[in-house]
């Protein structure tokens, strides 16, 4: 019982790690179109829209979003932008509070899924620093679900998954140590009745 605890927890710290690294750092998990630009992980989907609605202040949503800058600039051999140029490494500047205060476009309220999963993700990820939550888990079934009913329903050739997606969903599935406890305590179970009825 002591080792199964152990190997859940140490698998559960390991899985989270990983989510939070692939969320932080922006690691492209999927295609679709949010506002007037193409956003690739959950953080720049979450940022086109609080950036237009003007809700949070640029400062937090630049904050979130650098560490994610560097890591592209440095896998495009470039120089990291600047902080007060992030907008503009993002595409971002064109957002104002016009485009913004204007009614929900077709592919926002088409996209409200994967808005929400998005959410979900990011939230789960940094509640991963004190505890690993199942929100993460279930904002990647919300981001399955908005994209799968977008190329499904719609044919939309503009929404693509990318295979990172399945890692991110199989990780926040490990970071739920109850789950990955009883797990573990079930495959010991069935290797242990053959063993049993052998001897």
């Amino acid at each position: 019982m002591a080792v199964t605890k152990k190997w859940a927890s140490t698998i559960s710290v390991v899985a989270s790690s990983v989510f939070a690294f692939i969320i932080v750092f922006q690691i492209p998990l999927f295609r679709v179109g949010c506002r007037n630009k193409t956003c690739e992980s959950p953080l720049e989907v979450i940022s086109s829209q609080l950036i237009g609605s003007e809700l949070v202040p640029s400062s937090l949503i630049k904050t979130l979003l650098y560490p994610g800058a560097i890591a592209k600039s440095l896998l495009r051999r470039s120089p990291p932008p600047s902080y007060h140029n992030l907008f503009h490494f993002y595409h971002f500047h064109h957002l104002n509070r016009a485009s913004s205060s204007s009614s929900l476009s077709t592919d926002d309220i088409r996209h409200l899924e994967v808005f929400a999963g998005c959410c979900l993700c990011l939230l789960g990820a940094l509640l991963s620093i004190f505890k690993p939550r199942r929100l993460t888990f279930i904002g990647t079934l919300l981001i399955y679900w908005g994209l799968l009913r977008d190329i499904l329903l719609f044919n939309s050739s503009s929404v693509r998954l990318y295979p990172t997606l399945f890692l991110a969903s199989i990780s926040a599935f490990l970071s739920i140590r109850s789950d990955v406890r009883k797990i573990i305590h079930c495959c010991c179970c069935c290797t242990s009745k053959p063993l049993s009825k052998s001897l």
